[in-house]
């Protein structure tokens, strides 16, 4: 009789967590929560960029949106500057609906200033030394 209870309660277990796993993901809400980032097309303008142990290490100051065919650049605000990472790496770097990078990392990267940025700049080396840092990610 205790077999059958415990693989009866067994069976329960394994039939339920599926189901509240599920839920879970489906609660996380982008939106309302600075340090969410659950798709690539979440990350805004104030979401949290944190270290693998979860330190808050930056903030997304904007994502660049230049004319088509070119990559998009999130610019990562941190205390020693700002940093720009293409798209096409920043999605490597999203672990469980968290921007995470590597602190390191992120203060090694190139800094960029606003004069380089904004829009009709025609300084692209500041794009290329971004590019070339975080190749890895390609």
């Amino acid at each position: 009789m205790t077999r059958k209870i415990a693989l009866t309660a067994a069976l329960y277990v394994l039939a339920v967590e599926p189901t509240w796993a599920d839920t879970t993901i489906e609660r996380l809400d982008p939106g309302n929560d600075p340090t969410v980032v659950a798709t690539p097309a979440d990350i805004t303008s104030g979401k949290v960029v944190q270290s693998p142990e979860g330190w808050r290490i930056g903030t997304v100051r904007e994502v660049s949106h230049p004319a088509k065919g070119n990559p998009a650049y999130v610019l990562i605000a941190t205390e020693s500057g700002t940093t720009a990472i293409p798209d096409w790496a920043i999605i490597h770097l999203l672990r469980d609906a968290h921007l995470v990078i590597d602190r390191s990392m992120l203060n090694s990267a190139p800094r960029v200033n606003d004069d380089q940025v904004r829009a009709g700049s025609n300084d692209g080396a500041w794009k290329q030394r971004a590019d070339q840092y975080w190749g890895k990610y390609r």
